[in-house]
Parts: C-alpha cells; structure tokens; sequence
C-alpha cells in the first residue's frame, strides 16, 4: 500500500544535528512531499498525535524526558495502528532489534542512512502496518465464525494434545475452554474413541504423502464431564510443514447422538442438511490459520496446508 499525496511524519529526536539532517534527506526524496513535525521530547510527540493524523513515526529511544523501551511503549500503546521507526545510534542496534520484536516495524543507524535507505524503510513500514491490519480484520472475522458455529471445533498439535478448543466443543463436554487446553485428547474419549481418533489421524498421514483422499468423516465416541457418551461425527484435516513434517490435525464435529441408531440412509441425509457443519469444513482451514498461530506452535510456521477434509 503506498500512500497517495503527502506522508505526514513524526520525528521524535532530540538531537538538532540529527534532525537536521533527516529533514534534508526527507527534500532528497523525489516525487514524495513529506510534512514533517519535529518533537525533542516524548512528551511533545504525544501531544502532536492527538492533534494531527501520522502515517510514519522516527523516534529516538533516548529523549529528555524518556529512555529506552519505555519511549516505544508509550508511542506504541497510544498509536497501535502507526508504523514506528526506530532511530537509534551504532552501539545501540542490538537494542534497536529487540524492540522491533517487540513490534517497531524498523530501524534506522544514525550516520548510516541515505535519503534513499529513509524512502524504503517508510515505504516497506507502511506497507507491512497495512498488511498487519488487513490480518487483523481477517483474524477477527474468523476466530467469530469459529467461535459462533454450533459445531466443535479443536486442534491438536503433534503429540495429541488440545491446542484450541471452541467455546461450543468445551460446552458440548460440560467443560470449559480452559480446562481442555493442553491436555491430551484421550482424556476426553475413552479407551476406543482414543483409538479410533490415532487410527484415523494415521491413516490421513500415511495418505497425505500419496495425494489421495479418504472418506470425508467419521464417528468418534466423546466422553462428556460426567463420563457419558457423546456421539459425534468428526471431519480431521492434517496440517504438514513444506517439508512433510506433521504439525497437527483441525477437526470439527457435530453431535450425532440423538441420530445413533437410526438407518444409515437416513442419518446420512439428515448430515447433508446440517449446514453449519458442511459450511464450516469448507473455511476451516482459512478460518483456523489465524488461531493456530496463538497456540503453543508459535515458534513454528506453517509452510503448506492440506486443504482437503478427510
């Protein structure tokens, strides 16, 4: 996303030499006019915020009235949404990187910045804060679409424990959500339905390395709070790293209990109608993307999705 027109800029430096000489790189920069406001205290670039609209803020992390990581969290907690810049000096950098992890967009040495380095750190922030909010959006929609379906949805990571639960699954056992996470799903299946759901989780792997589709779902026996049954019909989709490595499984269900016992044809077409169950096996993986990155598999990233529902 580049902006059209002109790029609205906090500077936040008290060094005059440095602001100096940032401002004539910003009039080095072609076909872009900049509006620069010059704060040398933290406490004058909050006031400029809440009296203009910033697309970028350059902020020095060692100011009068201000130092260190607390000069970015102040910045970052009243402007979320604005693409921070760390200034910083060499024996700095270091600490200039840790505090992008902890959510600046970049930063920038002293003394070792062109007008052409400053045009592409601006524009490349600008664009990753816009993408960020776009994922946002797209996060938000997703985790009310999982969390608002009236079929359960879980995650197991590799080693079969529940990485996320919905609030309707937890229900659906007489749990609550937090009682469920991080545990391993045999704790809520007996002895069969354990071995029902690793046998077909093998299986869905096995097949996973051929391209070949299994039958769209099966039956698993839950057991609720109390140690009753909970007859559901189950959809897994197996989640694999580019490289083949299994990460862990999403899977649906929904309560078939009240239908046990009924002839298969018949069970089968009252499944078809069930539309929060088929709607949500065609999202899931979409819908799931988001979530899984708040779960314990933060450290891992998911290269490649099996989209196909077994």
């Amino acid at each position: 996303m580049r902006i059209k027109g002109n790029i609205n800029v906090l500077l936040v430096e008290d060094n005059p030499g440095d602001a100096v000489i940032i401002n004539e790189m910003f009039r080095e920069i072609p076909k872009i006019q900049f509006n620069i406001f010059h704060a040398q205290r933290l406490s004058e670039g909050v006031d400029a915020i809440s009296e203009n609209d910033f697309h970028i803020i350059l902020l020095d992390l060692q100011l009068p009235d201000s130092q260190g990581t607390q000069t970015f969290n102040q910045i970052h907690k009243l402007v979320p949404e604005i693409p921070i810049i760390i200034l910083t000096g060499l024996e700095d950098e270091d600490f200039a990187i840790d505090i992008v992890g902890e959510g600046a967009q970049d930063y920038l040495v002293k003394g070792q910045v062109d007008s052409k380095l400053l045009a592409r750190c601006i524009n490349y922030s600008i664009e990753r804060k816009h993408i960020e909010h776009q994922l946002r959006e797209s996060e938000e929609k997703y985790r009310l679409m999982v969390e608002k379906i009236h079929s359960g949805v879980f995650f197991v990571d590799s080693q079969n424990q529940l990485s996320y639960v919905n609030k309707q699954m937890a229900k659906m056992l007489g749990f609550t959500v937090t009682e469920m996470l991080n545990k391993d799903i045999s704790q809520f299946t007996n002895p069969e339905g354990e071995s029902c759901f690793k046998k077909h989780l093998q299986k869905i792997k096995k097949e996973h390395e051929y391209r070949k589709k299994l039958a769209k779902t099966y039956e698993l026996e839950f057991l609720d709070r109390n140690g009753s049954s909970l007859w559901v019909l189950v959809s897994t989709n197996p989640l694999f790293k580019s490289n083949g490595d299994y990460l862990g499984a999403i899977s649906i269900m929904t309560d078939i209990s009240s239908r046990k016992g009924i002839e298969k044809s018949l069970m089968d077409a009252m499944i078809e109608k069930d539309r929060d169950f088929f709607m949500i096996m065609g999202n899931m993986v979409e819908a799931m993307k988001p979530l899984i990155h708040k779960t314990n598999m933060k450290t891992t990233t998911v290269d490649e999705f099996d989209d196909r529902f077994t």
